[in-house]
């Protein structure tokens, strides 16, 4: 359980890095772009499986 928590905490954290760099871009080829959050959020969720996996194999 600790596992998956520290996983979704610092896929958040990332999420939020990774939108300082590279911005709001989702979606892709639309001139409308989505609200901060949800950019967040698909950046998150982007990076929760990879962070889980090198975490789940590293310890």
């Amino acid at each position: 359980m600790g596992l998956i928590l520290f996983s979704i905490m610092l896929s958040i954290i990332l999420g939020c890095c990774t939108w300082l760099v590279l911005g709001e871009s989702f979606p892709l080829k639309e001139e409308e772009k989505w609200p901060v959050m949800n950019n967040i959020a698909c950046y998150s969720a982007l990076l929760a499986l990879p962070i889980y996996l090198v975490i789940f194999f590293t310890f």
